[in-house]
């Protein structure tokens, strides 16, 4: 039976209370205590919703939620996938309530009621199940109401990806958790991004819910050592045996506990209250929360491939006032690979006489000054040194004990991004690029241009050392677009505007391809992605007179040129995108088609015509019905003779009915001369109207100005308005 409410869990920013959690912790139902679960975990449906949030404008935080989508999708030995749904139709929704969709949304004016102004909870992800623990729906919805959003670190906003991996914790089942450095720990600063990156926590919880192969398990139960009675919910911790935080399960009412999803290893096993940072007011459900015990380690376990390691009792002492960590602090606390960091710890007890101490034995503690309430240090980590969590812990004069889990976070030093080569491309993708930086590591993913590329995945990028990553671009809009570098910690380096994504121009044919130097020769550039403002270059030289006549044909009127060539011809548009092709000049001036006598003929050819113009000799040809912008096609023109430099006679060859162009060309420099309409083959008679004669009635004797206007503007059209410079303006205009 569904619930008649929604449960709903939240990413708060209030200062923890008293009691925490533990690490891996199950969503469960509040009345019955049923686990939360998706019946089909590798095939479960979220969609972004396309509003987006009103602080992030450039359209990243799709790109943010879907490395965070990624996170989850990447944990092996699981059948959990998160499987996006990008249909237009389903991102326009804003129906979260609705089962059929499971939606990432930023919520601007507290449409959802969950954020009022005033309301401390960045993020809440509301679950709709079942009496048995099935989920029915689940949607992540950010408070736009109160708070403001960033994917780029601005100050002051709250990381999209930060906030997302933890949120979509939830969707897939998983409560809060007491591991301070985990995705799933209730509070996010402003400062803090490695939430993006999962902890082992959250990789074994996985593994626990939704399991895919075999994997280890150590089980027992916790008892005092007073009287052997069960501790419940305590958290139980493993350590691998490199020291690192690897997983965790929180007791049950009868004190066991099932540390599951394990790798083979050598395991140290510790038992810890769960008193700080986390409160247990932070998780749903009813469940008992006992802290009135000591921090104790219990031993090595060694456990096989697939493994289920039973150790008994794990027994545990009577309570203690000292403990390490507060919510004030922004868990995790990060310590990088190569360097030393100061760091503060809060908590209770931490006075002179106390030692400080790392889980990894390699990371070094010195320095240290005890306050108390606090205590202060330097930590070093080794160059290299793996990522991870590791645990603190502190033992005090007489012995008492407190245990940290998780707080520390091994990263790498910050990626840097300092050249992206080459720095644009066109925006249809296809563009090899190097970046070059300093701290890349495997795993890492570089994000540009709304697409993200995984290193190592099909079509994603390859880091290929520590200061160089090859990849080859996708489909992106125009513009300038960050370069990111993020890695597998979460981490990250960009370098702003590095690179932008061009409309590139191609060229496929220029024709007439040679002009004179004289300038003045009209030309067409034809190719594709030619814009309203690209700007023309002969040999370096710029093109002042281009009429774009659509996307696809470019007409120009020639600058004075040198004798010689080809030269670089190059159409460059706005952004930077660039083809090139060549032009040649010659001293020569170009031939020119003024008028044709008559302007018209018979579509079986044979028609004597006289064209008049200039700059005519024996090497002159007539071509009809060609493409006027390649020159391509059309049938040439018979028996051409030359009457003088100005005047020629052709005989016509036969053409189908309708407008020809007439391109006049030098058959040894290339030059031609377009007439793009100047010729019309006309059909010979027939049935049913379009020949013979007709009259028209007249009403008063004919205005014989206004038929004289009316002739010249016929004999205009007929040999296609030439003679003025630019030619072809008035049939050019932007298509």
């Amino acid at each position: 039976m569904r619930l008649p409410t929604k449960a709903t869990v939240a990413v708060a920013l209030t200062l923890a209370g008293s009691a925490a959690v533990l690490a891996h912790v199950r969503l469960i139902h509040p009345s019955n205590g049923a686990k939360l679960y998706w019946s089909s975990p590798s095939n479960i449906s979220v969609v972004i919703n396309d509003q987006g949030s009103d602080n992030i404008t450039d359209g990243s935080h799709e790109t943010a939620l879907r490395n965070a989508i990624e996170e989850w999708n990447k944990i092996e030995g699981t059948t959990l996938q998160l499987v996006e749904n990008t249909s237009a139709a389903s991102q326009a929704r804003t129906d979260w309530e609705s089962n059929s969709i499971h939606l990432l949304y930023f919520d601007e004016n507290n449409s959802s009621g969950y954020f009022p102004n005033g309301s401390s909870t960045v993020a809440i992800t509301p679950v709709w199940f079942y009496s048995s623990g099935r989920i029915s729906d689940a949607d992540v919805l950010f408070n736009g109401n109160s708070f403001s959003f960033t994917t780029s670190q601005v100050s002051g906003r709250y990381d999209v990806q930060d906030v997302a991996v933890h949120e979509l914790g939830h969707v897939v089942g998983l409560d809060h958790t007491g591991w301070a450095g985990a995705s799933m720990y209730p509070y996010v600063n402003s400062t803090v991004i490695l939430h993006r990156s999962l902890s082992q926590d959250e990789w074994r919880g996985m593994r626990g819910i939704y399991p895919s192969g075999s994997h280890a398990s150590i089980s027992g139960t916790v008892r005092r050592t007073s009287d052997s009675s069960v501790v419940k919910g305590a958290t139980v911790f493993a350590r691998d045996s490199n020291g690192r935080t690897a997983a965790a399960d929180l007791s049950s009412e009868t004190g066991t506990f099932n540390i599951k999803g394990l790798p083979a290893d050598t395991y140290t096993i510790y038992v810890r209250p769960l008193d700080y940072p986390v409160s247990s007011s932070n998780l749903g459900g009813s469940r008992t929360i006992q802290t009135d015990f000591e921090a104790t380690v219990h031993g090595s376990q060694v456990v096989g491939a697939g493994q289920s390691q039973a150790i008994g009792d794990v027994f545990v002492g009577g309570d203690v006032s000292i403990s390490l960590g507060r919510s004030a602090d922004r868990y995790p606390l990060r310590i990088a690979a190569g360097e030393t960091t100061n760091l503060t710890i809060r908590g209770n007890g931490l006075n002179a006489g106390s030692t400080l101490s790392c889980s990894d034995p390699a990371i070094s503690i010195a320095s240290v000054n005890w306050f108390g309430s606090q205590v202060t240090c330097l930590v070093s980590v080794p160059g290299g040194a793996a990522n991870g969590h590791v645990d603190v812990t502190v033992v005090d004069s007489v012995g008492d004990t407190s245990i940290l889990p998780g707080g520390l976070e091994v990263t790498p030093p910050d990626p840097t991004v300092s050249l992206a080569s080459p720095n644009q491309g066109d925006f249809n993708g296809g563009t090899a690029v190097t970046i070059s930086g300093t701290n890349f590591n495997a795993g890492a993913r570089v994000v540009f241009g709304g697409e993200i590329y995984e290193d190592g995945a099909a079509g994603g990028c390859t880091v290929l050392n520590t200061t160089t990553i090859s990849l080859t671009t996708r489909a992106s809009a125009t513009g300038l677009t960050d370069v990111v570098v993020i890695d597998a910690s979460g981490v990250e380096g960009r370098q702003s505007d590095g690179f932008q994504f061009v409309m590139a121009p191609s060229i496929t044919t220029v024709f007439p391809p040679v002009g004179s130097t004289a300038g003045s020769t009209e030309f067409r550039i034809n190719g594709e992605n030619f814009d309203l403002a690209s700007v023309v270059r002969v040999n370096g030289v710029n093109q002042a007179a281009v009429f774009p006549v659509s996307s696809t044909v470019l007409t120009v009127i020639s600058e004075v040129g040198t004798t010689g060539g080809p030269y670089l011809l190059e159409v460059e548009n706005p952004g930077g995108g660039i083809a090139t092709s060549t032009f040649s000049y010659v001293a020569g001036p170009d031939p020119d088609v003024v008028s044709l006598t008559p302007a018209q003929g018979s579509t079986s050819g044979g028609d004597m015509i006289t064209i008049s113009g200039a700059n005519f000799d024996s090497n002159t040809s007539i071509l009809f019905g060609a493409d006027p912008n390649t020159g391509a096609g059309g049938s040439l023109g018979s028996v051409v003779t030359v009457l003088d430099a100005n005047t020629l006679e052709v005989t016509t060859p036969s053409r189908s009915a309708g407008m020809s162009s007439v391109i006049a060309t030098n058959s040894v420099t290339g030059q031609a001369s377009v007439v793009t309409s100047g010729f019309t083959f006309q059909s010979e008679g027939g049935s049913g109207g379009g020949g013979g004669c007709h009259t028209v009635p007249v009403q008063g004797p004919p205005d014989w100005g206004e038929v004289m206007r009316s002739l010249i503007w016929f004999a205009l059209l007929a040999i296609g308005v030439r003679g003025m410079r630019p030619r072809a303006v008035v049939a050019h205009s932007p298509g």
